[in-house]
């Protein structure tokens, strides 16, 4: 078992993880799942990489806010880019939904610093943002804050047939600019709150344009299960998230006629990333209702992040 998943401990967590793959992939067990129904969804802030001190994406749109709030003075006269050109972390705090702000709040703010951009050089911008600019506590590129562990879990899940989705409300394009290279996920399973694009003729054909406006439903919460009927058209047997904006996704998996598995993972280590439950306290309280497996990152984790 130590050969399997290196990055985690020996123990109940891994043991659960390791023997529900087994048994649903042996043809001769009775929890066996053919490969066509073998879903995986997985969250990604917080679940697959880092999501404190703020979100990744957001640190992304907050160089880009600022950045406009230098060139053009009037536009630090609206909340949002003066916040950003100040460096106030305090207002885009009030509206992380973990501290009970408005997730939609947030996203329109993410979502609008970059419209007007193709998506061809918004992913461009992307890709140099995460390995270019550096966590403000780790210092690190942001690319290398994706969780060691999860990222063996998903290879371990594609080496056993099945179809591994990121389904998180962050940005669609976002996640899709990095989800191959940092997770081995192609960008057509990638799954995200998205914002409203328009096609513009040029002289070198057609190209889409990101304009302002989020596209409903957002997927979080019970968001989740409407975009993964949309892009999946399955239920999951397999689901992983963090917070209380995947329990919907959580409890999805466990209503098909597959045996299930869901992971909520907890951010119980302050030494090595974050310890916070704020924005999981229903997850929390739920997981053991309803039999999820609680991943511990102090506890089942032996390393964190892989240059840890």
């Amino acid at each position: 078992m130590s050969d399997i998943l290196p990055s985690w401990n020996d123990g109940k967590t891994k043991e659960t993880i390791i023997n529900y793959v087994q048994s649903v992939t042996d043809p001769n067990q009775a929890a066996f799942v053919p490969v066509k129904d073998r879903i995986a969804t997985f969250d990604n802030d917080g679940c697959c990489w880092n999501e404190k001190p703020a979100y990744i994406q957001l640190f992304f749109s907050l160089a880009r806010l600022k950045q406009m709030a230098a060139d053009d003075p009037t536009l630090r006269g609206k909340p949002h880019f003066r916040a950003a050109y100040e460096g106030d972390m305090d207002y885009f705090a009030q509206l992380d939904p973990h501290a009970g702000g408005d997730v939609q709040d947030l996203l329109q703010v993410i979502f609008d610093s970059h419209a007007g951009m193709t998506q061809d050089e918004f992913e461009a911008m992307v890709r140099e943002f995460m390995n270019t600019a550096r966590h403000p506590h780790f210092d690190v590129p942001f690319k290398q804050l994706v969780y060691q562990p999860m990222v063996e879990l998903i290879h371990y899940l594609h080496d056993n047939d099945f179809k591994v989705f990121l389904c998180s409300a962050g940005g669609m394009t976002f996640m899709r600019s990095v989800a191959e290279d940092v997770y081995s996920i192609p960008k057509e399973r990638v799954i995200g709150s998205n914002i409203s694009f328009n096609t513009e003729m040029t002289d070198d054909g057609p190209v889409v344009v990101r304009k302002p406006g989020l596209v409903e439903p957002i997927d979080d919460g019970p968001g989740k299960p409407i975009n993964i009927e949309l892009h999946i058209g399955r239920k999951p047997v397999l689901a992983g998230g963090n917070s209380d904006g995947d329990l919907h996704m959580l409890w999805l998996a466990q209503t098909g006629s597959y045996p299930s598995l869901s992971l909520l993972v907890h951010h119980d280590d302050a030494e090595r990333e974050y310890e916070y439950d704020i924005g999981s306290e229903k997850t929390l309280k739920m997981a053991p209702e309803r039999g999820w497996t609680v991943v511990s990152m102090k506890n089942d984790w032996k390393t964190i992040f892989a240059w840890q």
